[in-house]
């Protein structure tokens, strides 16, 4: 099989850096100009989402190493089988990691509203709806894992993993909407008297 790798997996890493260091800048300006109170609650509940997204990528790109290993040529049926259940454990873990993310964006939101910033419950809101989406992407993703597993016509097998990486793919996207999100947040949370 020939395997290209994606354009996400290339990205992953500069898109990361790009998007922790506005996060931790906005945060820390936040900080600077709150005084302590539920201002506080929503920062701290976007940075730990954010650490959620960030620990679920990581089982993501475990994820789609192992599924990359899936295309080397000396690799029997019995091996690409196990790679492909190997990412579907990695995929499961960040699946659970990305819930996290989206109950703490949940919590925000709750926060937002208690001091009546619309802006930053909205913004909080529509993370973790993206959040809630990546978790159904993911989900497809590990039911084709699961399938690709126990899987002996290597066309179908090729088919499942291949459904795998778009699935992937697609909740990355979803997950990068949803930190675009908490970052909105953090910019309409400073705007809140």
């Amino acid at each position: 099989m020939n395997f290209q790798p994606s354009q996400s997996a290339k990205t992953l890493k500069a898109n990361k850096k790009k998007r922790m260091k506005k996060i931790i800048t906005i945060g820390l300006i936040m900080l600077g100009h709150l005084a302590f109170g539920q201002k506080e609650e929503v920062v701290e509940q976007i940075e730990d989402s954010y650490e959620y997204y960030e620990d679920a990528l990581k089982k993501i790109k475990s994820a789609m190493y192992e599924i990359e290993s899936c295309y080397d040529k000396d690799n029997s049926l019995n091996d690409i089988q196990s790679y492909a259940s190997n990412a579907e454990s990695y995929i499961g873990n960040a699946k659970r990691d990305i819930g996290y993310a989206e109950d703490e964006a949940d919590d925000a939101e709750d926060e937002a509203s208690n001091i009546d910033c619309s802006d930053a419950e909205d913004n909080a809101d529509d993370a973790e709806d993206y959040f809630y989406e990546a978790k159904r992407e993911l989900n497809l993703a590990m039911s084709e894992l699961s399938s690709a597993a126990y899987e002996d016509n290597i066309d179908y097998l090729s088919d499942y993993l291949s459904n795998a990486k778009n699935y992937i793919s697609a909740a990355i996207k979803k997950m990068n909407y949803g930190v675009d999100e908490l970052i909105e947040t953090l910019e309409a949370l400073e705007d809140c008297n």
